[in-house]
């Protein structure tokens, strides 16, 4: 494994390597390789006010950091508010969804 789409010339603010697209969710993968093979996954996510994605499981322990916006981790017995700047782990096997209540960016980094 080996990290991509990071900059490597000048600092930059992780948040601005990604951007919100009106009626998008988007994603970048920070590693290279196999994902099957890796014990870390690493994504940047941005989602546009209003989107969301469907209820996902992972094998893994997954933390999510908020770089900007808010948002919901929607899990079968509650439901959590992040705001930027906030960090949040879900556990592996615990089905959950991600909702925007603004648009938002987040790291999701998932341990397998």
């Amino acid at each position: 494994m080996k990290l991509r789409n990071i900059p490597t010339q000048q600092p930059q603010p992780l948040a601005e390597l990604i951007s919100c697209r009106p009626g998008q969710v988007s994603s970048m993968s920070l590693l290279e390789g196999d994902p099957a093979r890796s014990p870390l996954s690493m994504m940047l996510l941005s989602f546009a006010e209003g989107e969301h994605v469907s209820e996902e499981e992972y094998f893994g322990d997954t933390l999510y950091l908020l770089m900007e916006g808010s948002a919901r981790v929607v899990m079968p017995d509650r439901t959590v508010e992040l705001h930027a700047g906030d960090v949040f782990q879900v556990s592996a096997h615990v089905v959950h969804a991600i909702e925007s209540i603004t648009s938002f960016k987040v790291l999701q980094m998932t341990l397998s």
